[in-house]
């Protein structure tokens, strides 16, 4: 009779998802287990012998015992291979098991409560081996996320790049490297100082840049950014917001994690963003994305007021107007009304919530307001016509201010009189003070952000950039001159030239750091940064690397001859895994080519010791490391 790991391997065969290229994908079935698949368990309740084993009737429902199955098919004598055999012959090889049970952190694991460090350093790179398997302690893990040494200084200008002698505090950041190490390493001098965090992270599509695949799927991802979340908001002040754009596919899984990492009341909503008309849909046209808000302490939240832009766009045609008609406030009054009655009907101008400021006066533009309170309650008093000398009608409620402050706005000029005594006066609300709230809708096509860029850099250079227009609007409504933005997902550099054009603007000084580990940050983050930059400076440098180096020729290998010379350079200068067989590791170089390169990729991987991916911090005056004076003293200088 067949054991049942061999009858439960013939059984999954049948479901296609499950193996690629003749290869049992092992994730895929986690993860397929960690959701309860509807198709899985079908296929499992389908044979007698695994229902039996695996179900069970409780008070008439049929329940699945997950972490049974679980323990099964993660442990190592399920689908054994030849590339698991020699890997447990070098001591790779862990017992797997379900996180809750155990104290040990996984690296890249799909359950929340592991470390998924991520290292792809090229947009197109989408092969399997993506993320790590391995298992660290948790004294490990520690070590993994201390601060690193940075080298590599450049200082920026509009103009031109140099090496950087000295830093000063005012100068923008921008760092290449892993962002979750990045972040670990900022905390050391950046905890608390943080204003506003806006990310647009990777959205687990497959259709995205980082190159997400079907072996990590849904959980890997939130547990990628739960590490990072977890980072990210010791970064805040205590009045600090964090915003974070998100599409359908991942909006809900990531508002009940950001619930429970910051608190469900600090969330302080979210903004519908249509980005574009979808006319192909055979079900719902999904024409939009998310941007969540949560705060550090909502409690520490004022409102959210600025400026209006739209009143801003009147008062230029005031400007315009009261230089064609120098002294006659009545044609510049026409003029502006005109204006308005064109731009509400051609629709050119969206003057929404403005477009009653159409009154002129000596002191510029407003639109009368309402005196009258609009429930029992008012203010009676009587007030005298400036020109019949007689008391004015009163509201039958009364009036909404106290008599002082309506003989305060008279004094400035800011009272409307009738034209005589029988009109209830009114205060002139003034165009200056206008102000808007920051709506939960945002519409802007996000081709329009693609041709932007394409325009600056002169070529179609990033996919879907994020609107330059939506991030003003954050860093408007919610920080001031001399706070600081991060962004530790820097794509494009759409954050920076929004933080820049907001402080040309308002004449103000905010700082930004930006984080990317991607290998475009040179040939598209940087330049574009630099075109933005006007009289502002930026300091540019990477994470110093002791393994990454490595890790990136190993992504890189071509073909196994590739690998077999890296290899060779691993062995003498790499930082390996402590927990490796000595003896084995003189058969690598030959067991290589025995391997699908995919799969030789991973065992070079899974030879270095993780920990030792970039210089600690702690370390950097170590010559072994190479920094130099300069590198180490501008790494306490940032």
């Amino acid at each position: 009779m067949p054991s049942l790991l061999e009858e439960l391997h013939q059984l999954l065969r049948h479901d296609a998802r499950l193996v690629s290229e003749g290869t049992w994908r092992k994730n895929k079935l986690q993860d397929l287990i960690w959701q309860l698949d509807a198709e899985l368990l079908r296929l499992l309740r389908s044979h007698p012998r695994i229902r039996a084993r695996f179900f069970r009737e409780v008070d008439g429902v049929c329940v699945f015992d997950q972490a049974g199955f679980q323990q099964i098919v993660t442990g190592k004598d399920f689908l054994p291979d030849s590339y698991t055999a020699y890997k447990n012959q070098l001591g790779l090889t862990s017992e797997q098991r379900f996180l809750s049970a155990s104290k040990d952190v996984v690296l890249a694991w799909p359950y929340k409560d592991g470390v998924l460090e991520g290292g792809q350093t090229q947009a197109a790179d989408k092969t399997e081996e993506r993320f790590w398997h391995e298992t660290l302690a948790a004294e490990e893990i520690d070590w993994l996320l201390a601060p690193k040494a940075l080298h590599r200084f450049r200082r920026i200008t509009a103009h031109k790049q140099a090496p950087a002698e000295r830093l000063t505090a005012d100068e923008h950041l921008l760092i290449k490297g892993n962002n979750l190490l990045t972040l670990c390493t900022l905390r050391a001098r950046y905890a608390e100082k943080v204003k506003l965090i806006y990310i647009d992270p990777p959205y687990n599509t497959g259709k995205d840049t980082f190159g997400y695949n079907d072996r990590f799927s849904h959980a890997t991802w939130l547990t990628f950014m739960k590490n990072r979340l977890e980072v990210a908001r010791t970064l805040l002040r205590p009045d600090g917001v964090m915003f974070i754009s998100i599409d359908s596919h991942e909006q809900a899984y990531l508002k009940v994690l950001c619930d429970e990492l910051f608190g469900r009341e600090h969330f302080v909503g979210e903004i519908v963003w249509e980005t574009a008309t979808d006319n192909n849909a055979t079900q719902i046209s999904v024409e939009h994305e998310y941007v969540l808000c949560y705060a550090k302490d909502k409690r520490r939240q004022g409102p959210w007021k600025i400026q209006s832009e739209k009143a801003q766009r009147i008062q230029q045609e005031y400007e315009t107007l009261k230089q064609q008609h120098p002294g006659d406030l009545a044609a510049v009054e026409r003029g502006l009304r005109r204006w308005l009655t064109q731009m509400r009907k051609s629709k050119a101008v969206d003057l929404s919530g403005v477009a009653h400021y159409a009154y002129v006066d000596e002191k510029g533009v407003f639109y009368p307001g309402n005196s009258a309170n609009t429930r029992p309650g008012g203010y009676h008093y009587d007030l005298l016509h400036p020109t019949t000398g007689k008391v004015c009608k009163r509201p039958t409620n009364g009036y909404r201010w106290p008599e002082a402050t309506f003989r305060k706005a008279d004094g400035r000029g800011d009272v409307l009189w009738g034209a005589d005594e029988t009109t209830i006066p009114k205060i002139k609300k003034r165009l200056d003070t206008a102000t808007e709230l920051l709506k939960g809708y945002f519409y802007e096509d996000n081709r329009r952000s693609t041709q932007a860029l394409t325009q600056l850099m002169g070529r179609k250079a990033f996919a879907n950039p994020k609107s330059i227009n939506l991030l003003k609007k954050l860093i408007r409504f919610t920080t001031g001159a001399g706070d600081l933005v991060l962004d530790f997902f820097a794509g494009s550099g759409s954050t920076a030239q929004a933080v820049l054009e907001v402080n040309r603007a308002e004449g103000a000084r905010r700082r930004f750091i930006l984080c990317e580990q991607l290998d475009y940050i040179e040939t598209l983050t940087l330049p574009r940064i630099q075109k933005a930059l006007g009289e502002d400076t930026l300091v540019y440098a990477e994470l110093a690397g002791l393994n990454q180096p490595f890790v990136e020729q190993i992504q890189a290998a071509g073909d196994h001859a590739a690998l077999q010379t890296t290899w060779e350079t691993m062995r003498g200068k790499a930082r390996l895994d402590w927990r490796l067989n000595a003896e084995a590791l003189e058969t690598v170089a030959a067991q290589l080519t025995t391997f699908p390169l995919p799969e030789a990729r991973q065992l070079l991987l899974d030879l270095l010791d993780k920990n030792q991916l970039y210089v600690p911090l702690s370390e950097m005056a170590d010559t072994d490391y190479g920094l130099t004076e300069t590198d180490q003293r501008l790494n306490g200088a940032y």
